[in-house]
C-alpha cells in the first residue's frame, strides 16, 4: 500500500511540473511573438516561420485543454460552446500583456 501511494504522489507532483513547465512554454512563445491569443478564445501562430513542429504540438495541445474547458462550462451553464468561446476569448484578450500579440479583425497586432 506505501508503494501505491509513493506511486501516486510521485505522479501527482510529475503532473504539476509538467502543467508549470507547460504554462512556462506558452508564456516564453508569447514573449518571443511566436504565438498570440484569437478572437475566438484560442491561440494562434504569429510567426509561421518560426513554427517548428513543437510549437504546433503544444498550440494544439493549448486549443485542445481549452476545448474541453469551454465545452464543460457550457455544459455546467447551459450555455453554446461559442457563447463560452467568447466570453473567454474577451477575457483572454483583456488579460493579455502589452506588448504580446492578439489576433482581433484578421490581423495580428501587439496590445
Amino acid at each position: 500500500m506505501k508503494t501505491l501511494t509513493k506511486l501516486a504522489l510521485t505522479l501527482t507532483a510529475g503532473l504539476l511540473l509538467s502543467a508549470q513547465a507547460f504554462a512556462a512554454n506558452l508564456g516564453q512563445l508569447k514573449d518571443d511573438g511566436i504565438v498570440g491569443e484569437l478572437s475566438n478564445g484560442y491561440v494562434g501562430i504569429v510567426a509561421q516561420n518560426k513554427a517548428t513542429p513543437e510549437v504546433k504540438a503544444l498550440v494544439e495541445d493549448v486549443n485542445d485543454k481549452r476545448r474541453q474547458i469551454y465545452a464543460d462550462q457550457a455544459k455546467k451553464n447551459n450555455k453554446s460552446i461559442a457563447e463560452i468561446e467568447a466570453i473567454a476569448a474577451r477575457r483572454n484578450i483583456d488579460r493579455t500583456q502589452s506588448g504580446h500579440y492578439i489576433k482581433v479583425g484578421g490581423g495580428w497586432q501587439k496590445k
